[in-house]
């Protein structure tokens, strides 16, 4: 009886492994198996649509990428794994033991950095292909239209998170989980940098900046209050405006280009 079960279970995990293994759907002559859909899943946390949309846009991606011949070299991947290096003061090996900590492996490290710097070049083909605005008559009326997104707040109650590594703090806000003790502080005219301020007064309450270098090492800041708003005039901050104008451009333009594509994809569900 035993035996018969052994042989039973034996055969159940084979065909657990088939359909694992078994291709869910084609997306632009790209299999996505449905391993690729519960690993998704585990690695994101997500459910089962989200984890398939993720994996569409990967494929699309990838197809884009193959389409405009874009390459990443091994050199360059080492010039990106060097320059995390040195911004987080650690070497090689330091940064190796830092990954097995966390049971990730450097060489599969590298295989996403490579995809992430594929992705990089891919963004800023598409956005090249713009006919982006220049002009500071339109950065005006740009701005005119968006006051809300150069308000100026003179006080700002802020949680500062320091540690020596970036790392941490790059994923302490990716995760939105504090796991460093905070410093409370007010920030306001008389003793932070106005372009700090600036930053800041961008977020939302809650929100966390993006990670800065300080003279102890690195810095994140939360945002837990603001007070004082103004809308400085055009010729204060014409810079900036026209760096938000520029971005926002580039960044609906690729929008677009990705939901035309999404709306021609050749996907192909199969049944399994």
């Amino acid at each position: 009886m035993k035996k018969k079960l052994m042989i039973l279970l034996f055969f159940v995990a084979i065909l657990n492994a088939r359909v694992l293994n078994s291709v869910a759907l084609v997306v632009e002559k790209e299999p996505i198996t449905h391993y690729d859909i519960e690993q998704t899943m585990k690695t994101l946390k997500l459910p089962r649509e989200q984890a398939l949309a993720v994996l569409i846009n990967e494929k699309m991606e990838f197809s884009q990428i193959k389409q405009f011949g874009i390459v990443v070299n091994e050199l360059e991947v080492d010039a990106a794994i060097s320059k995390i290096l040195e911004q987080n003061k650690i070497n090689l090996d330091q940064f190796k033991n830092s990954l097995k900590a966390k049971g990730q492996d450097y060489e599969f490290f590298r295989h996403n950095l490579k995809k992430d710097l594929e992705k990089r070049k891919l963004y800023e083909k598409i956005a090249s292909m713009n006919k982006t605005d220049f002009s500071e008559e339109s950065a005006r009326k740009f701005f005119e239209a968006n006051k809300e997104k150069f308000l100026f707040y003179t006080s700002i109650d802020v949680k500062i998170y320091h540690s020596n590594n970036q790392a941490i703090l790059e994923k302490m806000k990716a995760d939105k989980k504090v796991t460093l003790k905070a410093q409370s502080v007010n920030l306001n005219i008389g003793n932070a940098d106005p372009r700090l301020l600036a930053l800041l007064s961008q977020l939302k309450i809650g929100e966390f900046s993006p990670v800065l270098n300080s003279k102890e090492g690195f810095e994140l800041y939360e945002v837990r209050a603001k007070s004082g708003a103004s809308v400085p005039e055009f010729e204060q901050i014409k810079d900036s405006v026209m760096n938000v104008y520029f971005n926002e451009q580039r960044q609906d333009y690729i929008e677009d280009y990705f939901d035309k594509l999404r709306s021609k994809l050749n996907i192909e569900y199969l049944k399994n």
